[in-house]
């Protein structure tokens, strides 16, 4: 139970992380690329925010069932879930701001998805899951032969 406890929370650590790496990048991309995140002027102020949420929602359960499935004491680097992941994220940063824009017009859905989905901000946000959730599978899987909490080096017995 204390491995699942330590992945579980170092899911959220990572999604964190995810956070303010996604919120990063899409500053830096906007500002080099010149040009808004969500570049549709109907599109509200809602639709960015809620495609960020939902991307950071697939890499935050993503990682909370792997972490509440792994064996006792064991992780493996699986780079296939973590590609999932990050298509999902991609996918989900694209569903998030297209269904804020069909609910105040239903026919802007597959446009907007379509836009966001070629533009670099998806791809951003895949492209950072898909890190993020391999460095959380590295860091599961250096602490195999280890119990309790983590410890800093002189906190070790010999």
């Amino acid at each position: 139970m204390d491995f699942r406890r330590y992945a579980s929370t170092l899911a959220a650590f990572a999604t964190v992380l995810y956070v303010a790496l996604l919120i990063g990048a899409l500053g830096v991309l906007s500002l080099v690329l010149e040009r808004d995140v969500i570049a549709d002027p109907d599109a509200g102020i809602l639709a960015g925010p809620v495609a960020c949420a939902v991307a950071s929602a697939v890499v935050f359960i993503g990682l909370l069932v792997r972490a509440l499935r792994v064996p006792q004491h064991g992780h493996d680097i699986a780079v296939g879930i973590a590609f999932l992941l990050g298509i999902g994220s991609y996918l989900g940063y694209g569903l998030g701001g297209a269904v804020v824009v069909a609910i105040t017009d239903p026919y802007r859905f597959l446009p907007f998805l379509l836009e966001e989905l070629i533009g670099p901000f998806a791809a951003a946000a895949g492209i950072l899951s898909l890190v993020v959730v391999l460095l959380d599978m590295i860091v599961l899987s250096s602490r195999i032969d280890e119990r309790g909490r983590p410890q800093w080096p002189w906190e070790k017995r010999d």
